[in-house]
């Protein structure tokens, strides 16, 4: 298999896990993405914004030259338990983060799926490749929850 092949099916196994979030949290009206209702569970929007994070954080930042990141305060609000990647909201804390809005979130998405998208086209290297298969799977585990939480 070439480069080209395994970069093409890393992008599309990229975008069908990201899309598959989405439709998780289809059903849900904007007020239903806040609330936390238990302290170990996070809110949808949370989540949502969390595995954004991850590939911004450990990708985009780390190896795609010029890459901006979309918020500076979304690393405290959006970490969870990577300890060497900063300070972070408390877990039990998620559910009062009445900002950013659901629709900063979703824009959050995007930015971020775009510059992955530009990023990936570079055949990234096989050991950023592994990086990104962990981000996807860490995101179908958050899909886990989400199904779990929401129905």
């Amino acid at each position: 298999m070439n480069s080209n092949t395994v970069t093409d099916s890393l992008t599309e196994n990229y975008l069908k896990v990201r899309r598959r979030t989405e439709e998780i949290c289809a059903p849900l009206a904007t007020e239903d993405y806040v609330p936390q209702p238990m302290e170990n569970v996070s809110p949808p929007k949370w989540h949502l914004a969390h595995t954004s994070w991850f590939f911004e954080q450990f990708i985009l930042v780390k190896y795609l030259k010029g890459y901006k990141v979309f918020d500076e305060n979304f690393a405290y609000l959006f970490n969870s338990y990577y300890n060497n990647m900063g300070e972070r909201i408390q877990r039990a804390n998620r559910g009062f983060m009445t900002r950013p809005t659901v629709k900063t979130v979703y824009e959050y998405r995007a930015y971020v799926d775009e510059h992955m998208q530009k990023f990936l086209k570079f055949n990234p290297e096989d050991r950023v490749n592994k990086v990104i298969e962990i981000g996807l799977n860490h995101e179908q585990q958050h899909q886990e929850l989400l199904i779990y939480d929401i129905f």
